[in-house]
């Protein structure tokens, strides 16, 4: 009996852990701007689902009898099991989407800097070469030195 309530109360504590992170996906996903939200939405349904099947055996395993404990802890812990993957498969595509509209970010600012030397060494050509012609020579100096 006592494993049975030691076993309970260490599931209860995953099962508060996971819902935190649940709703913090949600509130993340409300603010979410991306052109997959539909399908990061439909994905976190069915986590949803899968959180609710984990609830309903856990309230299951709170009723149960000490003989037919062992029977519904094994079905619980490929539920929750299945649960865990689908929740960090989840947040994968969460994370990868988020990584994906970063580096755009990067690579549209880095572009535009690449523009606006550009446009600084068209109005200015002579003293892009002289800022060029004095870096080269600093880096030479430095080269020797360290030689």
């Amino acid at each position: 009996m006592e494993n049975k309530e030691k076993y309970l109360n260490g599931l209860q504590s995953h099962m508060k852990k996971y819902a935190n992170k649940v709703s913090q996906l949600d509130s993340k996903l409300k603010n979410y701007k991306a052109h997959n939200k539909e399908q990061l939405s439909a994905e976190r349904k069915e986590l949803a689902k899968k959180f609710e099947k984990a609830e309903a055996i856990y309230t299951k395993l709170k009723a149960a009898s000490q003989e037919n404990f062992e029977e519904i802890k094994n079905s619980a812990e490929e539920i929750f099991e299945t649960f865990q993957e689908a929740f960090q498969d989840f947040s994968n595509s969460l994370t990868m989407d988020q990584i994906y509209r970063m580096k755009d970010d990067v690579a549209a600012y880095g572009s535009d800097k690449v523009e606006d030397i550009e446009g600084y060494i068209k109005k200015r050509p002579l003293a892009s070469v002289a800022v060029i012609f004095g870096i080269g020579v600093l880096i030479g100096t430095i080269l020797i030195r360290s030689k």
